[in-house]
């Protein structure tokens, strides 16, 4: 059964019905502008992190040096599988106590979106790597480099991640009605607006 990325979580939240457009039909996404400068953001915030770092350590490694030295360590870019979700985690920071999973979005604004896909990675986080500690999800903005916001991951979050995972397969599989969102705005700022045919006029 294909893995879902943590990325479609986002876009779910947003409107079930750009997963079934763009997954399910094949439609194409009109590029933007902002795409291109929200990839030159994340660049622009790697580049410190590639200067300062010291040391390469598997995940496992990093778990036991926070914990055996009570510091911090952080990792950024770590690729997770799970049983149903893949993605590439922006950042990573291990401490003594908890284990911080942090996504990089533009703005200052935690969406529903932006909290489901955070979610997703500590549900494939989790399920990879058995962590002995808890997981918190954060949101940081990409422009700015500051924490937005930032939740403990409850079995509650995996239960909602799993649902959307189930319904996802079930918009691309045929098997379920997408259903399009109400509101406006989303659908005048939507990627396959140009693609849809129950949008919002």
């Amino acid at each position: 059964m294909k893995k879902i990325p943590a990325s479609w979580l986002n876009d779910f939240a947003y409107c079930e019905y750009q997963i079934y457009l763009e997954h399910g039909r094949g439609a194409k996404p009109e590029p933007k502008p902002e795409t291109e400068e929200s990839k030159a953001a994340q660049a622009s915030l790697e580049e410190p992190y590639k200067a300062g770092a010291k040391l390469e350590l598997s995940v496992e490694d990093a778990m036991a040096k926070a914990c055996g030295e009570g510091i911090a360590v952080s990792a950024r870019g770590v690729e997770v599988e799970g049983v149903d979700i893949v993605g590439c985690i922006d950042e990573i920071v291990f401490m003594p106590d908890r284990i911080l999973v942090i996504d990089d979005k533009p703005g200052d604004m935690a969406w529903p979106g932006s909290r489901m896909q955070a979610w997703g990675y500590c549900v494939a986080f989790e399920e990879q790597y058995d962590p002995r500690l808890p997981l918190m999800a954060a949101i940081r903005g990409r422009e700015t480099g500051y924490e937005v916001w930032a939740q403990p991951f409850t079995e509650g979050h995996r239960e909602e991640v799993q649902r959307a995972v189930f319904r996802i397969r079930q918009l691309i599989d045929g098997e379920a009605i997408p259903v399009g969102t109400r509101n406006r705005r989303k659908c005048q700022a939507c990627r396959l607006a140009a693609s849809c045919d129950v949008k919002v006029a």
